[in-house]
């Protein structure tokens, strides 16, 4: 599967990654990140010079490791679900409790591309790679309810919700509801509109075509249920104490026991 059949924003985080991992002083270590960073045509690579993307990205991801580590701790979960999982190599540098399994979900040329770089069988948890158009919610339900109902799952969607509309967050996050059950989880990233449409010109000014988009506020999630446990900024968080604008941040979600 070549590399231009794969979405740059795969790219773009595996690159982010290895250069935090080459770095001396830096806080990531995900040595895995070179094996696709190395392949990433170089129309990707300009867009990261016109944006700030390399820190935030790394924040993002470090900040999403301390998340699910805090709540893989209890031993307790059976289910991760890793929505639009791109190139990321958690199932092989983290730890995981006896008893979990992993289920990654993304378009096919992205996991044919990453089956042939970082195989599944090589990992520190049980690994299944199903493709999907995460667009399509009645194909992603067929996929997760047989796989979630009646087990305690948590979701990650990292660097996935950025490349959504309101309408269809609101939308996936009722079927991610529906698939998790009372008292799931869920760990995702957002950007604020402002911060959205600054990447937008920022990637498009290189030839991308790349449209972002940010959240308000979390009606999207309540509306589904979800109720924020935690929020990390990021280092591009703008956040006024007045307001219930949503900086750009790492969400910890809960689904509500009564839902």
């Amino acid at each position: 599967m070549p590399a231009d059949h794969v979405p740059a924003t795969a790219f773009l985080t595996a690159l982010a990654r290895a250069r935090a991992t080459g770095a001396p002083d830096g806080g990531l270590r995900d040595p895995y990140a070179e094996r696709f960073a190395r392949l990433c045509p170089e129309p990707v690579r300009r867009i990261t010079r016109n944006t700030a993307g390399t820190p935030v990205v790394v924040a993002r991801t470090l900040a999403v490791d301390r998340l699910l580590t805090d709540l893989l701790a209890d031993g307790t979960w059976e289910v991760c679900v890793n929505l639009g999982a791109g190139f990321d190599a958690r199932t092989h540098r983290l730890d995981w409790p006896a008893g979990c399994r992993v289920v990654e979900i993304d378009r096919a040329p992205v996991l044919d591309f990453k089956d042939r770089l970082l195989p599944a069988a090589d990992a520190a948890v049980p690994v299944e790679r199903l493709r999907c158009d995460l667009r399509d919610l009645a194909a992603l339900a067929r996929l997760l309810r047989p796989r979630t109902v009646g087990r305690r799952t948590l979701v990650l969607a990292e660097g996935l919700l950025t490349y959504l509309t309101e309408p269809q967050v609101r939308a996936l996050a009722g079927e991610i509801a529906e698939a998790v059950g009372p008292g799931g989880a869920w760990i995702c990233d957002v950007l604020s509109p402002a911060s959205a449409r600054t990447l937008t010109t920022a990637a498009r000014a290189t030839g991308t075509e790349l449209a972002m988009h940010g959240l308000a506020d979390l009606t999207a999630f309540e509306a589904a249920g979800w109720h924020c446990e935690r929020l990390d900024l990021l280092p591009t968080a703008q956040r006024s104490p007045a307001t219930r604008e949503l900086p750009d941040s790492v969400l910890q979600l809960r689904q509500a026991i009564n839902h």
